[in-house]
């Protein structure tokens, strides 16, 4: 197997990071780029950006008639600082860690599948035979265990397991999905009617592993306390947030979330327990 840093570096080097998002209900066409993809001098970290433009018409004020309906028009294919965030990648293969900051139109689940579908399209495009590519979002546990807390009325669990990046041990999952080929292993625990599942049960918590690591996608609903509304949690769509230092421009952005990057990084290496928010495994 490549070394994950030599993949990402023939990506970078590449300009094929880029995908065609198409859309319905009539909305624009995305075009998605990762892009200013820049290894550190140390070689352990890669820094970069991630967008998207779309087809805009721009309408210019007429001050001679002061109409906006007479104005001239004229669409372009352009992004904005709403879509265009930067992240950064720690390429040593015992971590992979992404780390990123988002906008108001470009948030986590948006990256995790912009950033997937570009590096996707461009492994196929550079030929780089038998690699595969998911960038999953981690959510810490204490998250988890925090929004069971607020909806203790679980009736549905679905889990999906995914294989871990190398080096990490296999658990019993893993070593049945290896035995079998899989890639991915789906379970759904459901409560018989009008009943829940017991949270505090040893078997339930062991079923949480993994989110705080990327290999587990989760999947709750929780009946509200004496009514009929549903409350659901997904683990693709959610991360745990930090702050950053305020920025004003990319580039100072992009020292933001590798600073973030490395703080957090070497916080893992030294405990299993402590994640980093809004960081995202590769």
């Amino acid at each position: 197997m490549r070394p994950f840093r030599e993949d990402m570096e023939v990506l970078a080097n590449s300009h094929r990071t880029t995908y065609q998002r198409a859309r319905s209900n009539n909305r624009p066409e995305q075009t998605w780029f990762a892009a200013d993809m820049t290894i550190t001098p140390d070689g352990d970290f890669l820094t970069g950006t991630l967008g998207y433009s779309e087809r805009q018409e721009h309408r210019e004020f007429d001050d001679v008639t002061w109409s906006w309906v007479k104005g001239a028009t004229r669409e372009e294919d352009s992004a904005s600082e709403q879509t265009v965030v930067p992240f950064a990648v720690d390429l040593r293969d015992e971590n992979r860690w992404v780390a990123f900051a988002v906008s108001p139109r470009l948030q986590h689940s948006a990256f995790r599948s912009g950033f997937e579908n570009v590096l996707r399209q461009a492994v196929v495009d550079a030929g780089l035979i038998g690699a595969e590519w998911d960038v999953d979002l981690v959510l810490s546990r204490a998250s988890v265990d925090s929004w069971i807390d607020r909806h203790p009325r679980v009736f549905t669990m679905t889990r999906t397991v995914k294989f871990s990046n190398p080096g990490r041990d296999f658990d019993d999952d893993r070593v049945e999905m290896r035995s079998m080929g899989a890639r991915r292993k789906t379970e759904e625990f459901a409560a018989p009617p009008r009943r829940i599942l017991d949270v505090h049960s040893e078997e339930f918590q062991a079923k949480l592993v993994g989110t705080e690591t990327g290999d587990l996608e989760l999947h709750l609903k929780a009946r509200a306390e004496g009514g009929e509304s549903v409350a659901r949690f997904n683990s693709r769509d959610r991360a745990d947030e930090t702050y950053v230092e305020d920025f004003s421009v990319l580039e100072q952005g992009l020292e933001a979330v590798l600073q973030a990057l490395r703080e957090y990084s070497a916080t893992r290496s030294g405990s299993e327990d402590y994640v980093q928010p809004r960081l995202g495994d590769v």
